[in-house]
């Protein structure tokens, strides 16, 4: 089954919204709440545009599988980011987080990027587990600015020197 990647609009709203409410362990984790809105995906949208991130919808024999979205310049550490990537529960163990995270590094490979930069909850061990198991490796504790506290990994796409810390 091939991936294919739409650019978030709101026309897609409806799309995130089901993908993210079929993981209310992770909206829990994340939001502190297990349904979210599709004024709370707006509001991603929002931040995201403001930001400069680009966001994506995952998308699997037409059916909306995942979200990914990236910001190419953290201005924090001049390193780019992952800023969300979750497949809908329901596609958890079919390659498609492993073929998403191809066409990223792909992606950055093109872009020049040879490293990248994501946070993962502290309490959300399936994703530290997915993270370690792609090459991720822990660079540092942090907290969210709503207080939530993250672990900070770092990946390279290809070869480099890490981002500045």
């Amino acid at each position: 089954m091939e991936l294919s990647f739409r650019r978030a609009s709101r026309g897609l709203i409806a799309a995130e919204l089901a993908i993210l409410n079929a993981n209310p362990y992770f909206n829990r984790l994340s939001k502190d709440k297990e349904r979210l809105t599709a004024a709370d995906v707006e509001a991603e949208h929002r931040d995201a545009e403001a930001a400069g991130a680009e966001r994506y919808v995952l998308f699997a024999d037409g059916e909306p599988v995942g979200v990914l979205e990236f910001l190419m310049i953290n201005p924090n550490d001049a390193c780019a980011w992952i800023g969300l990537l979750v497949i809908r529960s329901q596609s958890h163990g079919r390659g498609y987080g492993k073929r998403a995270l191809a066409w990223f590094d792909a992606l950055m490979r093109d872009r020049g990027v040879t490293v990248h930069r994501l946070g993962v909850l502290a309490g959300n061990a399936p994703a530290h587990a997915f993270w370690r198991s792609q090459g991720a490796a822990e660079v540092k504790p942090a907290v969210l600015p709503d207080g939530k506290p993250i672990v900070i990994y770092e990946r390279f796409v290809r070869g480099g020197d890490g981002c500045i810390s």
